[in-house]
C-alpha cells in the first residue's frame, strides 16, 4: 500500500512538472522585442506626465466676468442700529473671462501634447536599444568567427616558421596583433551588451530573459520602401512640433489675457444698506462705482514683456519647423546612400569571388591553407561592414519616423519588425 502511495506522488509532481502552469524558466516567460517597445507605455515619465494631462483635463476654470466679491461691514460709534452692509463686486477687464479660458483651453492642449511627446520618446529609446543590442549581439557572433579564423592562421604560421629560414616573421606578428584588436573590442562588445541588457531591464522594470531575436527584424529593401512612401509628405506631425506650437498658442494667450486685464474700466461695483436708515428705505440703499481713468496704466511693462516673450516663441517654432524640414531631407538622402553600399556589399557577397574561390578551394583541397583562412578572413569582415551598415540603416529609419512624426502614429506599429501588423 505505502509503495503504490509514493507511486502515486511520483506520477503526480511529473505530471506537475510537465504541465503548462509549472513555473519554471519557460514559465517565467521572455520579453519578446514587441512586448519590450510597448512597455513605453508604462514608462514613469509617460505615466507622470499622462497624471498631469488627466488632471489639467478635469480641472475647474476660474470664476467668470469677477475677479473677486466682498462683504463689507462697517459700524458707526459701535452702535449696532448705525451699521452698515454692502457687497463689492470686482469685475474682470473688458475681454478677460474669454481669454482666460481659452489659455485654460491651451494649458490642457499643451499637457495632453506634454504626455504624448514623452510617449514618444519612450518609444524612440526603446527602439534605439532594441537596435543597439541586437547590432551587439551579431558583432560578437563575428568577431568571435574571426577570432577563431585569425588563431587558425597564427597555428599555421608557427608550423611554417618552425620548419624555415625563409620565413617571414612579419606575417605572425600581423596575424597575432590583429587577433589581440579582435579580443579587446570582444571584450568591448561584451561590455557594450551587459550595459544595454541593463538599461532594457530598468526600462521594461523586468528581469525576464531578453528574446528580441523571436520576431525577424525589418529587411533593408522594407527601410527603402517605407522611407520612399513617407519622404513624399510634405506635412510634418511631429509631436515635438506641435508641443512648440502650443507654447506660441500659450504665449499670444498669456498676452491677449494681460492686454484684458488692463482693460478694467470699472475697479468695483458696490451695493450697500445703511442699517441706521432703515426706515428710510430711499436713503438705506445706495450703489458705489469705482472708475479706471484711461492715463494711468501700471502693466503696460507686463503687457510689453509678454508680447516679446510671444514673438520669440513664434520665432523659435518657425526656426524648428523649418530644422525638421531640413533634417528629414538629410536624413533620406543619408537612408538612400547608405542602403546603395548595402546593395553592393550584399550584391559583392553573393557574386563575389571570394565566395567562389572558397567553394571551390574547399572542393577541390590541396589548396594552401593561409589562402583559405584569408579568404574567410575576407567574408567575415564582408559580413561585419553588412552588419554595421544595416544597423546604421535601421537607426536612421528611427530617426527619420521620429522627424516625420509617424513613430508614435496610432494604432500602435513595430516599425522594426518585418511583415509588422497594426496592434490596438
Amino acid at each position: 500500500m505505502r509503495k503504490s502511495n509514493i507511486l502515486y506522488l511520483v506520477l503526480f509532481f511529473m505530471l506537475a512538472l510537465s504541465s503548462p502552469s509549472y513555473s519554471g524558466e519557460e514559465g517565467a516567460g521572455s520579453l519578446s522585442m514587441t512586448a519590450f517597445i510597448r512597455t513605453s507605455e508604462e514608462d514613469h515619465v509617460v505615466k507622470n506626465q499622462k497624471e498631469i494631462a488627466d488632471y489639467l483635463d478635469n480641472a475647474e476654470g476660474s470664476t467668470p466676468y469677477l475677479n473677486r466679491v466682498e462683504l463689507r461691514t462697517e459700524t458707526d460709534e459701535f452702535d449696532i442700529d448705525k451699521q452698515k452692509y454692502g457687497v463689492r463686486f470686482y469685475p474682470k477687464g473688458w475681454g478677460e473671462t474669454k481669454y482666460s479660458r481659452m489659455l485654460s483651453e491651451t494649458a490642457k492642449a499643451s499637457g495632453r501634447t506634454e504626455y504624448e511627446a514623452s510617449y514618444h520618446e519612450a518609444l524612440k529609446n526603446r527602439y534605439l536599444l532594441v537596435l543597439e543590442y541586437l547590432e551587439t549581439v551579431e558583432l560578437i557572433g563575428l568577431k568571435e568567427k574571426l577570432a577563431l579564423v585569425c588563431e587558425d592562421r597564427i597555428k599555421v604560421l608557427k608550423k611554417r616558421s618552425a620548419g624555415s629560414l625563409s620565413f617571414d616573421i612579419s606575417d605572425l606578428v600581423e596575424a597575432e596583433e590583429l587577433l589581440t584588436r579582435i579580443r579587446l573590442e570582444l571584450v568591448g562588445l561584451e561590455n557594450k551588451k551587459n550595459g544595454t541588457l541593463h538599461q532594457i531591464s530598468l526600462a521594461a522594470d523586468s528581469k525576464a530573459e531578453v528574446n528580441f531575436s523571436s520576431e525577424p527584424l525589418v529587411r533593408i529593401d522594407s527601410v527603402k520602401r517605407s522611407v520612399a512612401e513617407a519622404k513624399d509628405r510634405k506635412d510634418l506631425d511631429n509631436i515635438n512640433l506641435k508641443d512648440r506650437k502650443n507654447k506660441v498658442d500659450m504665449a499670444l494667450d498669456k498676452y491677449n489675457l494681460e492686454q484684458a486685464k488692463s482693460r478694467d474700466y470699472i475697479s468695483f461695483f458696490e451695493v450697500a444698506y445703511d442699517h441706521g436708515n432703515y426706515e428710510d428705505e430711499d436713503k438705506a440703499y445706495s450703489v458705489e462705482i469705482g472708475v479706471k481713468l484711461p492715463f494711468i496704466n501700471p502693466d503696460q511693462d507686463e503687457i510689453t514683456r509678454k508680447k516679446v516673450v510671444f514673438m520669440k516663441e513664434r520665432l523659435a517654432f518657425e526656426e524648428e519647423k523649418r530644422a525638421f524640414s531640413e533634417k528629414i531631407i538629410a536624413l533620406s538622402r543619408s537612408i538612400d546612400r547608405l542602403i546603395s553600399q548595402y546593395e553592393i556589399i550584399e550584391q559583392n557577397k553573393k557574386y563575389g569571388n571570394a565566395q567562389e574561390s572558397l567553394g571551390a578551394s574547399l572542393k577541390t583541397g590541396g589548396t594552401d591553407p593561409l589562402n583559405i583562412l584569408k579568404i574567410k578572413e575576407t567574408l567575415l569582415k564582408s559580413d561585419i561592414h553588412m552588419v554595421q551598415t544595416g544597423y546604421e540603416i535601421r537607426n536612421r529609419f528611427v530617426e527619420f519616423l521620429d522627424v516625420s512624426g509617424k513613430l508614435s502614429e496610432k494604432p500602435f506599429k513595430n516599425y522594426l519588425a518585418e511583415q509588422r501588423e497594426a496592434v490596438r
